[in-house]
């Protein structure tokens, strides 16, 4: 009973985002009173406020995904704007002309929120899912080396040593332990060495990842160095879903791999086949398979998200070389 009347409502910033705007008559004159109507598309939610005596209307803390917004008031047609797009962090100005109307009239626009940040001083990139399945992001597909594509980041800056959990990387010179990790809003840090400690190998069930670099808002701290933000995808009033198969794999011409080499061995391990007086592969086959899926439990109520991956990786290591020993034969 202490706990739950010591509970305190936790508002979920860091995963969601914001519509906001000013609504106006064909005179530029502020329309106050207004019925404003923000729909998520595809799980067909919506929110409804008024604007205000300046005309403007506000509809924060809404899942990141496709909206439509409508406004309504007596004596003017009504207005709907689709296509719009909201990403996680983004203050969507989306601002409405109203031309009066003597009988019922409702004027449709199709067309996206403006991308430029025009609300605050933040510094950051935007991966969305058609991005996140189209970057190279290393042999692993692990989601947080899309960090290493953007702007001013570094994997290693000079004097910084590598010491951190996953992928590592400097932000505008700041420490490789200085960089906060999140999975849907909630930090997923290594608590000892810094760095991320949740895997992220599947980029199907990404729908989009947050790299701020700097000016980021009081609402995330913790470090300070890069804030990346990784969110993931959730199911909608309609049944979607993915299948993948990635191969990786390296060897010689022939029956053992099928006479296809997609990845050629590092100059590491070739050195050690040399001395070694072998000719062998590193990489043997490695096979990661698996899908997605997501739909509705009841419409516009409850939905569910899941995804399955079967990863593969058989390989030889190059192991040590012994350069020491007296003879041939006792090497």
């Amino acid at each position: 009973m202490l706990l739950l009347a010591s509970a305190a409502p936790l508002w979920a910033q860091a995963t969601t985002g914001n519509i906001s705007g000013v609504v106006v008559d064909e005179q530029k004159g502020a329309i106050a009173g207004a019925s404003v109507t923000v729909r998520n598309v595809d799980t067909d939610t919506s929110r409804t406020t008024v604007t205000n005596a300046e005309g403007r209307f506000r509809a924060p803390n809404l899942p990141v995904g496709n909206y439509e917004v409508t406004i309504e008031l007596s004596g003017f047609a009504k207005h709907v704007r689709s296509g719009l797009t909201l990403a996680v962090n983004q203050d969507a100005v989306v601002d409405f002309t109203l031309k009066a109307a003597s009988i019922q009239e409702t004027i449709t626009v199709t067309g996206d929120a403006p991308l430029i940040n025009t609300t605050n001083a933040e510094v950051g990139v935007r991966f969305d899912s058609k991005r996140v399945s189209e970057l190279p992001i290393s042999t692993t597909r692990n989601i947080f080396a899309l960090a290493l594509s953007a702007p001013g980041v570094a994997q290693l800056s000079e004097g910084q040593s590598q010491f951190t959990s996953g992928v590592q990387y400097s932000a505008n010179g700041m420490r490789t332990r200085g960089n906060n990790f999140m999975l849907d809003g909630q930090d997923t840090n290594d608590p000892s060495v810094g760095g991320r400690i949740q895997p992220m190998n599947n980029p199907d069930v990404v729908q989009e990842v947050r790299l701020i670099t700097n000016q980021y808002a009081a609402e995330y701290g913790r470090n300070a160095g890069s804030i990346m933000n990784v969110i993931t995808k959730s199911g909608t009033n309609n049944f979607h879903g993915t299948a993948f198969w990635f191969e990786n794999r390296c060897g010689k011409q022939g029956a053992d791999t099928g006479g296809i080499c997609l990845n050629a061995r590092n100059n590491l391990d070739k050195a050690a086949d040399r001395a070694a007086g072998k000719d062998r592969d590193r990489y043997r086959r490695e096979h990661q398979y698996g899908g997605t899926l997501g739909g509705p439990v009841l419409k516009g109520k409850t939905f569910f998200f899941g995804s399955y991956q079967h990863w593969i990786d058989n390989q030889l290591g190059s192991g040590t070389t012994l350069n020491g020993a007296p003879t041939e034969a006792g090497r």
